[in-house]
């Protein structure tokens, strides 16, 4: 790892630049369709023609600009998971009891997990209660079973298309006119055009909407995936996971956020284990119950006092809690050294993405506080 001020930082930075720019390559194929979509809407809106006609340009120019927004959400999706599955997770931390109720107006923590994870911190917590990962990393994780289902499809169908065209194509140069009169021979021309036009056209737009569709189906999976995860996790004990999920984290194998339910008979040891994997915990002092002292008591010996981050609700002071201060001072010998305040509601945005920015610079800080001191002293020169 990268040592000093910073070195952490600058190594995530190196890698967000790295998956950014694989994730633009990616991305820009179903943009560049996107672009060429918006071409043909414009095309057909200006395009020179009869009342009549110009009301029937209109609706395909809609039809064809709807589907160019629906394809913006594909693309940003493509972005978003290639740079989420790219970004090197180079930070474990440890959010301990992280997850309260998101419902309502109550301050979102899930899109702070999102953000940590753009910026390489991949985060862990265990949990007794009713739970879901955000919508975001729900997406992200189900994007490369998109891909390798329905890609090969969308291919398929275009080579399909790309073949009813060609047979269109042969069709019309055998083509001839059985009129008696030029007149209507010319006619006949221009009808029989047409009709390959929009049987052309008929195949694409059945390519489209089923692609479209596709997309949609995967989305709705993702938005009902967390509220029914939830649902039917009340009850469960992850607890026998919980070793070979730690195992995975040891050898590098992170992503974004892990929740795992507890029960309580298995809370403290469970706690214990996840601990040991951990680069840095995070504690939240807005209420610090005895169980909460438990868990300070614990990461101040693994991972360690300089290895905690602390946060606390904003109360309108920004102040801790005395008992919080003397929780801390009796866990670490001293009082929390920083700590970084959210909002409680969600309709705070700033003040949401300026916690966000501080807690990552904070779990930035702790990281190469600890990495600098465990590192070997210099040697000295010959003299």
């Amino acid at each position: 790892m990268a040592r000093g001020k910073n070195g952490i930082a600058r190594q995530i930075a190196k890698d967000s630049q790295r998956a950014r720019f694989w994730a633009a390559l990616a991305s820009a194929p179903v943009w560049a369709f996107v672009l060429m979509l918006v071409g043909v809407a414009v095309y057909a809106g200006l395009s020179e023609s009869g009342e009549g006609d110009r009301t029937s340009l209109y609706l395909v120019g809609a039809i064809v600009l709807l589907f160019a927004y629906l394809f913006t959400i594909v693309a940003r999706w493509t972005y978003g998971a290639v740079r989420a599955g790219l970004t090197q997770q180079r930070i474990q931390a440890m959010w301990l009891r992280r997850f309260g109720s998101e419902s309502g107006g109550a301050f979102r923590t899930s899109r702070v997990v999102d953000r940590l994870a753009r910026g390489g911190v991949s985060a862990l917590t265990l949990q007794d209660r009713e739970v879901q990962l955000s919508f975001e990393q729900r997406r992200n994780r189900l994007a490369p079973t998109f891909w390798l289902l329905f890609a090969p499809i969308a291919v398929l169908l275009g080579l399909g298309a790309a073949n009813s065209w060609n047979e269109l194509q042969s069709k019309a140069e055998q083509w001839r006119p059985a009129a008696d009169t030029l007149r209507d021979a010319i006619g006949e021309a221009i009808g029989q055009a047409l009709g390959n036009v929009l049987a052309l056209l008929l195949i694409l737009l059945i390519t489209i909407a089923a692609f479209m569709l596709a997309t949609l189906l995967f989305m709705l999976i993702a938005a009902l995936a967390g509220p029914l995860g939830a649902a039917f996790s009340r009850k469960r004990d992850d607890f026998k996971r919980l070793p070979q999920h730690l195992k995975a984290i040891d050898k590098g194998k992170r992503k974004g956020a892990t929740v795992l339910p507890i029960g309580d008979e298995n809370w403290k040891e469970a706690v214990s284990l996840a601990l040991r994997s951990a680069d840095v915990a995070i504690i939240d002092l807005s209420d610090v119950s005895d169980n909460v002292a438990w868990e300070l008591e614990k990461a101040a010996k693994t991972p360690g006092g300089e290895r905690i981050v602390f946060i606390c609700a904003d109360a309108g002071a920004r102040a801790l809690p005395l008992d919080a201060v003397a929780r801390v001072r009796a866990a670490l010998g001293k009082p929390p050294p920083a700590v970084a305040y959210y909002p409680r509601s969600r309709n705070a945005v700033r003040e949401g993405e300026r916690f966000a920015e501080e807690l990552r610079a904070s779990i930035y800080a702790a990281f190469d506080r600890s990495s600098a001191s465990k590192a070997p002293p210099p040697r000295e020169g010959r003299g």
